[in-house]
């Protein structure tokens, strides 16, 4: 957990038997008199957004701002995105790995117009708001975490056969060709194996892998800017990019900032842990 005065926030691991659906569940408590803005790295997750407050302002890429009232799903998360926390805000976050989202609801969200759902508009019925109202009745986030798990467990599907080496693929990481290698043991087209990443991850092999690269830069600033031995040439050589220009790029692709801009904000980005 780490506290800024009043401004609390933390994971919550889950079960061992939990642990290929949701990564740590992440919430905040702003007891503060005044709202916190704070930039969410991308983390190729779809999220679940539980707010027990006044609304989150939530600004996705295009600039505008949304309000988050309830709950609401968002993803995949592929670029960062400003979010504020109101006064006396409480926010909880599940967070689905790979293809769970998939498990639960039987889509992904994969254009900009479903970027951003109310849960219960993909699953046809209404009881995410009775979840909502149980949810903010409990005393503590571990309680609401457990009664979250205790809902979904009903939902959850058994992973579909088609998805076990895509999701075995992008859980591993550094794969240079997934697609080629999935594509040569099950006997079918690179396109047919494509489309599979979108209708189960909800992006392609491509994009996780450009962003698994990025995602070992800012954990390894992180490392860096603690004793203030930060040689760009080296994090370059490190990431496997051509040159300094093509890591400014991704910055740029995935954060909206330069390197030296991160650097400068860097307390207020929320960065996840683990793999999506």
């Amino acid at each position: 957990m780490q506290t800024t005065d009043a401004y609390i926030t933390g994971h919550i691991p889950v079960p061992a038997e939990w642990e290929q659906v949701f990564a740590p569940f992440y919430y905040t408590l702003n007891q503060q008199a005044s709202a916190v803005s704070k930039l969410l790295s991308p983390t190729f997750q779809t999220i679940l957004v539980f707010n027990f407050g006044a609304p989150i302002q939530f600004s996705p890429a295009d600039g505008h701002t949304l309000p988050i009232d309830k709950s609401i799903v968002i993803g995949p998360l592929k670029f960062a995105h400003a979010y504020t926390i109101p006064a006396h805000g409480e926010m909880l976050v599940a967070n689905f790995k790979l293809d769970a989202f998939y498990r639960f609801f039987g889509k992904h969200l994969r254009s900009y117009a479903d970027f951003l759902l109310h849960p219960d508009d993909i699953m046809g019925e209404h009881c995410f708001a009775t979840l909502w109202e149980e949810l903010k009745a409990l005393p503590d986030m571990q309680q609401r975490v457990d009664c979250i798990l205790d809902f979904s467990a009903g939902y959850l599907r058994s992973r579909d056969s088609g998805s076990e080496d895509i999701v075995n693929k992008s859980d591993a990481g550094g794969v240079v060709n997934p697609v080629k290698e999935i594509a040569d043991k099950q006997g079918q087209s690179e396109r047919n194996i494509q489309l599979k990443y979108k209708k189960y991850l909800g992006y392609s092999a491509k994009e996780m892998n450009r962003y698994q690269r990025f995602k070992k830069i800012l954990d390894r600033l992180q490392e860096l800017s603690q004793h203030n031995t930060i040689d760009w040439f080296e994090l370059v050589h490190e990431g496997g990019y051509y040159d300094q220009s093509h890591l400014i790029h991704d910055f740029n692709h995935f954060l909206g900032l330069s390197p030296a801009q991160y650097l400068k904000l860097q307390s207020s980005v929320c960065i996840a842990s683990g793999r999506a």
